[in-house]
């Protein structure tokens, strides 16, 4: 049996029991769970467990053991102390259940001689039972197609990003930053002490779920690294498989042990690794999302040369400098190029050789249709980072009269230019706001999103605009390689 059919009751069920169900409205742990489960629409049975129930908790059929529901559910959320899970799980074997998540904590993460025997006792029952297990120590399984959500924010869509994680936290702001940029996820899967099912497992069904067309992780350390590699490398090759590996730093193995009970790995192996696989190395969620957003919009891309548009002598040095940190080449462009730029735009204040200094042209439709169709024909340019300052909603902008129409205008043929420019060179946008002020920053974060979630990637700023194109050509480059 393929890992996909293996699973799939435990992505897909049609019913889940949540053990530890408090009969406190106000409680958390199990009571979250099904309180979730109702708001999304969760369209399977939900019961609770409580060894005190007699009818319903909160809502939901309630029994006093997971033997006591009529029909095994197909998912069991165990969220009791950590000391009573062993009587659940043999429960749970009784009850003839396979799928089972341990949201409870209190295992081998504490580096108590208590909870690593705990760990050792479920770890024991999990083999004899032959269960299927996430956790224990995470937030489990979240997906959007069938409404499985018991956790982190509603789904506002279905999409193709797959999130692995050892730490269910990171999932739950990954969910939230990444669906405010219209990335929307496949699955998101929060695995803590992996003390039954491991990452590998998890890895080989999204190397084989339709659904995926994106792996993220989130690694604290790693089992079986030659295995792991081996398996990363071939699904990099039509999966991009992106990483953010925590615990590189003394600090960060010392508090991963204590997280997830993980060894985290000498740096050099890792970098290895990267080097082995071709896999894409992040730092961060945000530069996680960040990257996912260029593979969901843009085709894959293997030169380096790029059209700075923005405005400011500068900003334009700037741009320049951030743009050859990160391995990106910035050209001069052609004689022919320039003069015809030339013809409508002073030299004075202005300068169109790359970066285009180009303030004249930012707030006027014509004049920036002009610039860019010019600019972008030139055979020594392969993609367009574009500079967008946005109007700040205090009044106090001493742009020309129709100043903010002309943005949108120009704002809107972005969009437009991005998609379909006849060229086919990719443009992302780096959206500043050169203010503290709370109503220029909002403004800028609304026209970041206004632009990504009309499907060209928008960053707050050029580095990191600069940082993601360079991770997603290396990605194609290393694929290219590959294939000589």
């Amino acid at each position: 049996m393929s890992k996909l059919e293996e699973l799939r009751s435990m992505f897909f069920p049609r019913s889940v029991a949540v053990v530890g169900v408090s009969t406190n409205p106000q409680g958390w742990g199990g009571h979250a769970f099904i309180r979730r489960l109702k708001k999304v629409g969760f369209p399977g049975d939900v019961y609770a467990v409580n060894p005190k129930a007699t009818n319903e908790v909160h809502g939901v059929k309630a029994y006093p053991s997971v033997m006591a529901i009529p029909q095994p559910p197909d998912m069991v959320i165990v969220s009791v102390p950590a000391r009573r899970v062993p009587e659940v799980l043999e429960d749970c074997i009784a009850a003839g259940v396979k799928n089972v998540h341990i949201f409870s904590s209190g295992f081998s993460e504490t580096q108590e001689g208590e909870g690593r025997q705990l760990e050792a006792q479920i770890i024991e029952i999990i083999r004899r039972g032959k269960l299927r297990v996430v956790g224990p120590n995470c937030m489990g399984l979240y997906v959007p197609a069938s409404k499985f959500t018991a956790w982190g924010a509603s789904p506002k869509g279905v999409g193709q990003v797959a999130f692995l994680s050892q730490s269910g936290g990171h999932g739950e702001i990954l969910i939230r930053y990444a669906q405010d940029l219209g990335i929307y996820f496949s699955k998101v899967i929060s695995f803590g002490n992996a003390r039954g099912l491991q990452a590998l497992d998890f890895l080989e069904y999204l190397a084989e779920d339709p659904d995926t067309k994106i792996i993220t992780m989130y690694l604290e350390g790693m089992k079986e690294g030659n295995r792991f590699t081996t398996l990363v490398r071939k699904i990099n090759r039509t999966k991009p498989v992106i990483i953010w590996k925590g615990g590189l730093t003394e600090s960060g193995a010392r508090a991963a042990a204590s997280h997830t009970a993980s060894m985290a790995g000498e740096a050099r192996m890792w970098d290895a690794f990267f080097a082995q696989t071709g896999a894409i190395r992040v730092n961060s969620l945000e530069e996680m999302a960040d990257v996912a957003l260029l593979f969901l919009h843009l085709k894959p891309l293997l030169d380096r040369r790029v059209l700075l548009l923005g405005g400011g002598g500068g900003n334009a040095v700037a741009m320049a400098d951030i743009c050859s940190r990160e391995g990106l080449t910035v050209p001069t462009l052609a004689e022919n190029t320039r003069k015809q730029l030339a013809e409508f735009i002073p030299l004075a204040g202005n300068s169109i050789r790359n970066p285009l200094d180009v303030w004249l042209v930012q707030h006027n439709l014509e004049m920036f249709r002009r610039c860019i169709e010019i600019a972008v024909a030139d055979p020594a340019i392969d993609l367009v980072i574009a500079d967008r300052y946005p109007h700040n909603g205090n009044g106090d902008d001493d742009g020309p009269p129709n100043f903010e129409e002309g943005s949108r205008r120009v704002e809107e043929f972005i969009v437009e230019f991005a998609k379909n420019n006849p060229f086919g060179k990719p443009l992302v946008v780096a959206v500043n706001a050169p203010t503290n002020d709370p109503n220029g920053m909002r403004a800028a974060a609304e026209l970041r999103l206004r632009f990504a979630l009309a499907g060209v990637p928008a960053y707050p700023s050029q580095a990191s605009a600069c940082k993601v194109l360079s991770r997603f050509i290396q990605y194609h480059e290393f694929l290219a390689k590959g294939l000589d």
